[in-house]
């Protein structure tokens, strides 16, 4: 009678690192440099978790709040919905999701950041939090800047959950240029696509 052969022991896979898109200009919105290409570099991404990002999001509110008390907290789509929106809640103000991206689908379509809407006009007056999830070139904050002051706010700062050294925001959990994969960067977030 024939043994069957041992079974080996299986071994995890290696996951490979994720890439960056590929800079999309040479200069950025208002003159301000773009973004640097990291592409081709070797390195692994950091995943954070939901408890993760509501600790970073409670320490970020403490923070902002000892300086600034906004009306109402503006959060880019996609990422800085989530940003934005757990910061007006921890912030106990209004919350205002808008739509500023130079992608669509997670693929870059277009070499310039574009507004799919128009700030509200009850900002008018008020003072507001603007948030996004990552922020390498500050692109898309200058257009929501500009977009906000065009409404006739009466002051803007900006906050966000990963800064990059290029360009500075008033507040930020971290500064660096690791990688970071976020829990909502797995799933589209609505079923409709709207801010996918």
């Amino acid at each position: 009678m024939k043994k069957p052969a041992p079974r080996r022991k299986s071994t995890p896979k290696e996951q490979p690192a994720v890439k960056l898109p590929p800079p999309s200009g040479p200069s950025g919105f208002g003159g301000l440099p773009r973004g640097q290409d990291r592409s081709r570099q070797k390195r692994t991404a950091r995943e954070w978790s939901w408890s993760e990002f509501d600790r970073a999001i409670q320490s970020l509110a403490r923070t902002i709040g000892d300086e600034f008390k906004p009306d109402a907290v503006v959060g880019i789509a996609h990422g800085g919905v989530f940003v934005g929106g757990a910061l007006a809640r921890a912030m106990g103000c209004d919350f205002i999701p808008v739509r500023i991206s130079r992608r669509s689908r997670d693929q870059v379509v277009r070499r310039d950041p574009k507004s799919f809407q128009e700030m509200p006009a009850e900002l008018k007056g008020q003072k507001v939090l603007l948030a996004d999830d990552v922020v390498a070139s500050g692109d898309t904050l200058e257009l929501a800047r500009a977009l906000l002051d065009k409404v006739g706010v009466a002051e803007v700062r900006t906050a966000c959950l990963i800064g990059r050294d290029n360009y500075r925001v008033d507040w930020t959990s971290v500064v660096g240029d690791e990688l970071f994969v976020f829990p909502w960067d797995y799933l589209p977030m609505v079923e409709d696509g709207r801010f996918g």
